[in-house]
């Protein structure tokens, strides 16, 4: 529905505690922490491998490609006239594409994002909400949009850049937590996103109901049977894939893992998106960690949003 459920950021803070000025001055000026910064709507991050969600919604929906459709996954490949390297160097050959998500082959993706070209993969990721500002109630100036940068600026991604890093996660592509589970909730919605919203309803001083907020669609990303073919290929990320530790007993889960490679000093950014139930989806969600010297998603992010699922579904 679009209904923001939990929405957290550490480090945090008591907001009781803001009315004391030592106590504000103190948050206020802690750089190292920034406890402050709502990093779910206001730091964006490269979302790694779980961009591929993207990019294979833009692969299927365009009708170039099916699940079944086989791409060659040895590392190395030329992308944009630079090697491209699977993780640990790991070679493929011809695989599908369905193998290819659940192995997160990044060659293949990338190759992939080729083909489609690079208006095809804008065109989609504006479908996704990427490159505005999230239409949610929440103060604007605590909002960043997600897009490729370029010395702090937004470009298309039609334009300039290096496409196929740019369908990987990498290549200058930044987003946020919020804009990644809009990803994730978008498949799990049979190919509509909806508004994110943190109001419910809006009461009186008395506690009266004077608005119920209703869920609202934004737009159709993609065709239901696009949406339903990304699913069974998610879904085959946590069953056997590189997204193992986000199952749940008894719940089928659909997700996707990320690990994005921050600087030269093997600092990564894990990631996980994902949904659940996979055939009757309640719940998306994105958890990524700041910074992790040496971490991927699979094994950091997708046990934190296993918990957060497992949570909700009590």
């Amino acid at each position: 529905t679009g209904k923001v459920r939990v929405m957290a950021s550490t480090p945090g803070y008591d907001p009781a505690a803001l009315d004391d000025a030592e106590t504000f001055r103190r948050l206020s000026t802690d750089e190292e922490n920034s406890p402050l910064l709502n990093r779910a709507t206001q730091s964006a991050y490269p979302p790694g491998s779980t961009f591929k969600v993207v990019t294979a919604a833009a692969a299927l929906d365009s009708g170039e490609f099916t699940p079944e459709s086989t791409v060659d996954g040895r590392s190395g490949i030329d992308i944009s006239g630079v090697p491209l390297a699977n993780f640990g160097g790991q070679d493929f050959g011809p695989i599908t594409l369905t193998t290819a998500l659940t192995n997160s082959v990044n060659t293949v993706w990338a190759q992939v994002a080729e083909r489609l070209g690079a208006a095809t993969m804008d065109e989609y990721m504006r479908r996704f909400g990427l490159y505005e500002d999230p239409e949610i109630d929440y103060p604007d100036g605590q909002l960043v949009p997600s897009g490729v940068y370029r010395d702090g600026e937004l470009v298309p991604a039609d334009g300039d850049v290096d496409i196929g890093r740019v369908a990987i996660g990498q290549g200058d592509l930044l987003t946020t937590p919020l804009q990644m589970a809009m990803v994730a909730a978008t498949v799990a919605n049979g190919g509509e996103r909806m508004q994110p919203q943190l109001t419910d309803r809006i009461v009186d001083r008395d506690g009266r109901t004077v608005e119920d907020i209703e869920p609202e669609r934004a737009t159709r990303v993609m065709s239901a049977e696009s949406a339903a073919q990304l699913t069974e290929m998610m879904g085959n990320v946590v069953r056997e894939g590189t997204g193992t530790a986000a199952a749940l007993q008894g719940i089928d889960v659909a997700g996707k893992t990320g690990t994005a490679e921050i600087n030269l000093q093997d600092l990564n950014q894990p990631w996980f998106i994902g949904f659940a139930p996979q055939g009757s989806p309640d719940v998306a969600v994105a958890v990524t960690v700041e910074r992790v010297q040496g971490g991927t998603g699979g094994a950091i992010a997708a046990p934190i949003a296993a918990d957060v699922m497992r949570e909700l579904a009590r």
